[in-house]
């Protein structure tokens, strides 16, 4: 009798307690759809919400997205809500509203979106929250400062010039080539050579296996984040997506693991006194001394081997497509690049950066009309006053640079490839917050210096070297908006040498 009343006793305050929670989430989901009714947007269906929309072929419903966010952005709408399954995702078109996130030291979670890379990129400094972030941002941002930065120019020069030789050949028969993934394979060598001390030569490999797994493990989060029959694990492996993903993750865990392994086996050979400083040799001292674990060392190596190659060469390819059709401002950058280099070969040095003003407007231009990172996005912690609607805690707040940089409020004739908005006197006319192509506030890019010389240098390199241009025309290249931007159709190039 006993055993049967504690039984029932324990499954009495179960029952309660379960009722507690039902209670709670009921609460919670009618206070989301209360407040989400006030934020303007499509009509989605009950349950599933707007989730068809995203679905099918992507060119099409990036299409109809853009025709979407357009619409409410010639309303001068700051916000408009998607319903995907139970998440309410809202999308800020506004300067001030993106402004109010950046700006909290609160709202500093990621998105749910991001769980799909938890298994690769684990919870590194892109993808972890609240205190984690704040000690790893703090720990590894002596790393990022220009002192270091300026030892990273002897690789930059090398693997730049590594390419020109690559490009050298196509010069010389005038074919005319898909540029992007020689791009990410000298962006992959300059990442692992500078940041991890390891020499990969993924340029000499032109079928690497980590490069296309980057692309595919892209393009299955894309898919996975809008389809919520995919969130439930059994149908997400019966479909194959699942078998496909862990199959890529392998290829994925197993490069970066092999460079760990490399660099380890160096550092305790020479008991912690190499020669160079690099970021994973920081990670290997700060083991010792702050315990970081060997899961948080591959999590952050993961993490910086992803941003620091993906998001470069993405800017790049776009940055080649932009002078190869727009031959005005190409010829404008290498008059710039001539006074200062003239007619020399010589190393691209970090005082030659600081004179390069009109071809760093291009870079930021490119980076305006194809933004390297279409859209990102945090989820509320607590209930957020954001343009006058109060958007309920768990609301995914999304930055969608890849609308919000063609606000015709904020940019004029935003279509338009024109470098001249980054003259000071049009910068000081603009928000702050108008263009921030490196995120901002407290979980801005903390690579952002290291990308610009990196994608400087090799700039330099192409253009005082060859003439771009291309067979198509410069609306040829259209977006593939996935995690990291791409080109859906390559970056058609013919080089000339110059005499």
């Amino acid at each position: 009798m006993f055993i049967f009343i504690t039984t029932l006793l324990l499954i009495v305050t179960y029952f309660l307690i379960y009722l507690k929670d039902i209670k709670k989430l009921y609460y919670e989901r009618r206070r989301k759809i209360e407040l989400g009714d006030k934020i303007p947007g499509p009509k989605g269906i009950p349950i599933f919400g707007n989730m068809f929309m995203f679905m099918g072929d992507s060119k099409v419903v990036f299409e109809k997205l853009k025709e979407i966010m357009n619409e409410a952005m010639e309303k001068k709408e700051p916000l408009i809500k998607f319903w995907i399954g139970n998440s309410l995702e809202v999308v800020a078109l506004d300067t001030e509203a993106v402004k109010r996130i950046y700006d909290s030291t609160t709202e500093i979670e990621k998105g749910s979106s991001y769980d799909f890379f938890s298994e690769w990129l684990g919870s590194g400094l892109i993808t972890s929250g609240g205190q984690k972030w704040k000690q790893r941002r703090r720990l590894l941002t002596p790393m990022f400062h220009f002192s270091m930065l300026n030892k990273y120019f002897e690789t930059y020069n090398q693997e730049a010039s590594i390419l020109v030789n690559k490009f050298k050949k196509f010069s010389e028969t005038g074919e005319e080539i898909d540029i992007f993934d020689y791009i990410k394979r000298a962006a992959l060598d300059m990442i692992c050579e500078t940041a991890m001390g390891v020499k990969v030569n993924a340029q000499d490999n032109h079928d690497h296996e980590y490069i296309k797994a980057v692309q595919h493990f892209n393009y299955l989060g894309t898919v996975y984040d809008k389809n919520i029959f995919f969130w439930f694990k059994p149908f997400y492996y019966l479909l194959g997506q699942g078998f496909d993903r862990d199959r890529t993750l392998n290829v994925l865990k197993k490069f970066t693991s092999d460079v760990i392994k490399k660099k380890s086996e160096e550092f305790e050979r020479k008991n912690g006194e190499l020669k160079e400083k690099t970021f994973l040799s920081h990670l290997l001292e700060l083991k010792k001394v702050n315990n970081l674990s060997d899961d948080d060392i591959r999590e952050e190596v993961e993490t910086f081997m992803f941003a620091g190659h993906d998001t470069t060469s993405s800017c790049l390819a776009f940055l080649f497509w932009s002078i190869a059709t727009l031959p005005e401002v190409q010829e404008k950058i290498y008059e710039e690049v001539y006074e200062i280099f003239g007619d020399e070969e010589r190393d691209v040095s970090p005082e030659d950066l600081s004179k390069l003003t009109y071809t760093e407007m291009v870079i930021k231009e490119t980076l305006r009309r194809h933004p390297v990172i279409p859209y990102f996005g945090r989820e509320l912690q607590n209930e957020v006053e954001v343009c006058g609607k109060i958007l309920p805690r768990g609301t995914v707040f999304v930055f969608a640079p890849q609308h919000l940089n063609f606000n015709p409020h904020i940019f004029e004739d935003p279509y338009k490839f024109d470098p001249d908005r980054f003259l000071p006197e049009n910068v000081s006319k603009r928000d702050p917050y108008d263009f921030t192509p490196f995120s901002a506030g407290p979980r801005n890019c903390i690579g952002q210096k290291f990308a610009m010389n990196e994608i400087r240098v090799i700039l330099v390199w192409i253009i005082r070297k060859f003439k771009l241009t291309s067979s198509k025309s410069f609306d040829f290249v259209e977006h593939a908006p996935e995690v990291v931007l791409r080109p859906r159709n390559g970056i058609p190039i013919i080089f000339q040498q110059r005499l």
